[in-house]
């Protein structure tokens, strides 16, 4: 068994004696994003920008020009998806509602961005448009430090584990998604043609309702 020291954070606890405990601003340079507006979109860009929404792997449209050509993480700053955090790599733009961390030395970018998901909740700052974690207050967020070898190691295995989660969610999802429509066609056969599956049927004359059993009294129409 590992030995453990107390990580000085309430709610981290103890952590491997070996492992150290950073403030962001000591492994980062931090900055923001741009203003870049709605009607700036273009259809036919190629680059795409990065929103304070976390839908769409948090791409709020695309242009055709970029601000970075990198790999960093950049994280929500405010409202209800503040502290939301992502890994970004390649050609594309942030708002200035997404925060950017830079890393200043060769670090493993994965564990960084699993170790500030993990911690950003503890952060975040009650606002009147939800939450706020803005740069200085990024700047003092702690986080687990363990040696680079560690880091990969705890990356990869992370990887690994939270695909299959997310693979197996994603199976979860489409079958719900069929049981819906089965529950939904069974409602609707049920209510048009009823119980009885030799009842004469005749067309309703709606194109969505089909046919109908062609029995009962007729409601007449005011219309």
């Amino acid at each position: 068994m590992k030995n453990l020291k107390n990580s000085g954070i309430e709610w981290l606890g103890e952590i491997p004696e070996h492992w150290e405990v950073v403030k962001i601003k000591h492994i980062f340079n931090i900055g923001r994003g741009r203003v870049i507006s709605q009607e700036e979109l273009d259809e036919n860009g190629n680059f795409p920008v990065y929103s304070s929404q976390t839908t769409n792997n948090g791409i709020l449209g695309y242009i055709k020009t970029y601000d970075f050509d990198c790999e960093q993480i950049t994280w929500t700053t405010d409202g209800v998806n503040a502290g939301t955090i992502f890994l970004r790599n390649g050609k594309y733009n942030c708002t200035n509602v997404c925060g950017i961390l830079k890393p200043r030395n060769n670090e493993n970018m994965s564990f960084l961005t699993y170790a500030l998901q993990n911690v950003t909740p503890y952060y975040k700052r009650p606002d009147t448009n939800g939450a706020k974690i803005m740069n200085n207050e990024m700047a003092n967020i702690q986080i687990v430090y363990p040696p680079l070898k560690e880091q990969e190691q705890i990356a990869n295995f992370l990887d690994e584990k939270c695909e299959k989660i997310q693979n197996f969610i994603k199976k979860k999802e489409k079958l719900l998604s069929l049981l819906q429509e089965q529950k939904q066609a069974l409602i609707n056969e049920t209510i048009t043609k009823g119980l009885d599956k030799n009842v004469k049927l005749k067309n309703s004359g709606i194109e969505w309702l089909g046919e109908f059993q062609n029995i009962g009294r007729q409601v007449k129409s005011n219309l």
